[in-house]
């Protein structure tokens, strides 16, 4: 390569450093919420290797971070998913298209944006699933501030939008960048096109994501087949091929993944000094002094290894969750975390990373992290995953929380832990913790069935002495109050002794604690065997009207009593009816079995009024309704298909052709449906599957 060209090369790496005049306004300045909220208050190191890291500066040079690895969006097929006005604009002026943006500012000409569009207009890639039909905005709004959305971002009608501490991650104008279903697929699989999770992917139903997607861009009409495409224009050829060589100019590479049809040539990285230059011409980052002099601070450092809690605060973790005393949910947030209120503040905030590599076993820590575990049900906040890059956090967890053995414990009896956990001369603990598919006596604390998979004697020994010096907001008391026993008839009130029996009956996995009452689901559960079951309940979700309905293949569903309608459905196991049956004041019941659905609209609607049901042959039942003041029927029941796959069928008969315009017809959340032709025109038939 010429000397001149190498110059210019090196001109050019050095650029990704440089910054516009301090006077621009701050918020121009690029948004990384590692730094702005554990780093923005100084000057710092560690502040400048997360800057060097998430503004994409370690792409192109040779200065190791030893962070999680980030780079921009996939590039291909990127014209299938995002508008090419977007686009366009966006790389005309990056921090006017996405405030506090971590895409540099190429200073790229009229011309040049318009060749670099139509080359991206022709990278070939899938296209975006379709959201489902129907959208539903409040359900979206309701997710958005539920499961944790709102720890990283803050929408405009967030009332402490303008009035947070530290600045949070910003949108786009999301209306001129997505359609609805390109918008749709991207929150439900962000790890598609963007692999390095700073997006994490949450667990999320498909048409979670059209939901999401409907808040998101204010989309009120419901029916998602309705909101105007993309339309993007095709690609001019020759223009991409200009563009291409921009591509190439510009090393977008180094940041950006694309189709590797396009062999796209990458520059040479190079080692960067802490005494860079601002070589006019080339890419622009507006950073402020505090955030330009934290890079300068880990530019002079020798390399050196990042702290755990540097890559924890890198991928956000510290919004929900607390290291050490730091970060965990502020305070204008701890509002949208909600759970279980009997349980306090342990029922709805995520637990604190301290000591978490001690705490939880090899297997299970790496599990946790990759978002595969739920242990907590009753937190409405969902753990995500957060790609690739969380490949090396448990070993680095591990490596960093454990020590020497702090405590000898020996091998468990196996009976005594059975007592101990127990209402029969025990510790009553089956009173507020879940063990396996049977409930708590109270309130409804962890599942202890698992606790040997998930965690290490030696912590959950330290936990059961002080549970207050490793969890400040637990509602767990101390039974062995400064290492002794509150029940000295077992295991002659050894501490140890007892602890490690807990364990060890947990890790037997053989029979319950002792004390569950004598009289419950294995007595009265109902099994329907031969023929279809109709029960009525008290159930939660619908009231003290609900009529259910098992099947012997194990599909089950339940009716609003006031509305002859719908409202769950759900699959295995059928009902527990002791308490409908025994108790003088029942509770809302919940069904039995797994994969419970829900119909949105499942309350009293005064246009639909229940009348009574009537079985068939054999015994399925047909509920009968009074709707525009004519009859209706509606029967579900299990249908085999020719590939002995098991769906469940609706069929719904009018009685009048006006009735056809059914306002109240609803299908379940997070079910397929398939409608099937009817030789009666005032037949309707519906297949779901889920």
């Amino acid at each position: 390569m010429p000397k001149a060209n190498r110059i210019g090369v090196c001109y050019l790496l050095l650029g990704i450093f440089a910054w516009t005049e301090y006077a621009r306004a701050e918020t121009s300045h690029p948004v990384v919420p590692a730094y702005d909220r554990f780093h923005s208050q100084q000057p710092s190191l560690e502040g400048g290797r997360i800057l060097f890291n998430e503004l994409g500066c370690v792409n192109c040079h040779r200065n190791k971070t030893n962070l999680p690895s980030k780079r921009g969006p996939v590039l291909s097929g990127i014209s299938k998913r995002v508008k090419n006005s977007w686009i366009q604009s966006f790389l005309q002026d990056p921090s006017a298209g996405k405030p506090g943006t971590t895409m540099p500012d190429f200073e790229l000409k009229t011309d040049e944006v318009e060749a670099i569009t139509h080359y991206l207009a022709s990278l070939k890639g899938p296209t975006a699933k379709k959201a489902f039909k129907f959208v539903n905005i409040q359900r979206g709004h309701n997710l958005y501030h539920k499961i944790g959305c709102v720890t990283c971002h803050l929408t405009g009608d967030d009332p402490d939008a303008s009035t947070s501490d530290f600045p949070r991650s910003p949108y786009p104008d999301l209306k001129n960048k997505y359609d609805i279903h390109s918008l749709s697929a991207f929150l439900y699989e962000p790890h598609a096109t963007r692999p390095h999770g700073r997006m994490p992917r949450f667990p999320l139903e498909r048409e979670d994501g059209g939901d999401l997607a409907a808040y998101l861009l204010d989309y009120t009409n419901g029916d998602s087949s309705e909101y105007p495409p993309l339309a993007n224009e095709k690609a001019d050829i020759k223009l991409s091929r200009l563009g291409r060589d921009l591509i190439i100019q510009h090393d977008c590479a180094a940041c950006h993944e694309f189709p590797r049809s396009e062999r796209l040539p990458r520059i040479h990285k190079t080692k960067l000094r802490s005494d860079f230059k601002n070589p006019i011409g080339h890419p622009q980052y507006s950073l402020s002094e505090y955030q330009r002099e934290s890079i300068r601070l880990f530019l002079k450092d020798k390399p050196s290894r990042a702290s755990t809690t540097s890559f924890l605060e890198t991928l956000n973790c510290l919004a929900c969750h607390d290291r050490n005393g730091k970060g965990g949910p502020t305070d204008e947030n701890l509002a949208f975390f909600s759970g279980d209120p009997d349980l306090g503040d342990a029922g709805r905030i995520p637990p604190s990373l301290t000591e978490v590599g001690y705490k939880l076993r090899e297997d299970w820590l790496k599990e946790a992290v990759l978002g595969h575990t739920k242990v907590r049900p009753y937190l409405n906040t969902r753990m995500p995953h957060f790609g690739e890059t969380t490949r090396s956090l448990a070993k680095r967890l591990q490596s960093e929380d454990r020590s020497e053995q702090r405590h000898k414990l020996q091998a468990g009896d196996i009976k005594s832990g059975q007592t101990l956990l127990g209402t029969i001369g025990g510790l009553n603990c089956i009173t507020c913790h879940n063990w396996g598919d049977r409930e708590s006596l109270g309130i409804q604390g962890l599942d202890l069935s698992m606790l040997s998979e998930r965690l290490s004697k030696e912590w959950f020994y330290e936990f059961l002495v002080d549970p207050t010096s490793k969890q400040a907001n637990t509602l767990m008391p101390s039974f062995w109050p400064e290492g002794q026993a509150s029940n000295q008839d077992i295991r002659h009130g050894d501490t140890k002794a007892q602890i490690a029996s807990i364990y060890a009956f947990a890790k037997s996995g053989r029979g319950f604690p002792h004390g569950y009452p004598e009289v419950g689901i294995a007595d009265f559960e109902i099994v329907p065997i031969d023929r279809p079951v109709v029960q009525r309940s008290f159930l939660d979700g619908i009231g003290t009207d609900a009529l259910l309905v098992g099947y012997p293949q194990q599909f089950h569903y339940a009716v609003n009593g006031e509305t002859g309608r719908p409202a769950l459905m759900w699959k295995g196991r059928f009902f527990d009816a002791y308490k409908t049956w025994f108790s003088r004041f029942p509770e809302f019941e919940e069904p039995l079995g797994s994969d419970v659905v829900s119909w949105p609209d499942a309350g009293n609607r005064e246009d639909s009024i229940y009348k009574g049901y009537r079985n068939d042959e054999r015994g399925s039942p047909t509920f009968i309704s009074q709707y525009m003041g004519f009859a209706l029927y509606d029967q579900l029941q299990p249908f085999e298909r020719s590939d002995s796959s098991i769906l469940m069928r609706r069929t719904i008969r009018y009685t009048k052709e006006a009735q056809l315009q059914d306002t109240f017809l609803s299908h379940p959340i997070r079910v397929e449906v398939e409608e099937s032709s009817s030789s009666d025109p005032l037949t309707r038939i519906f297949l779901y599957h889920w």
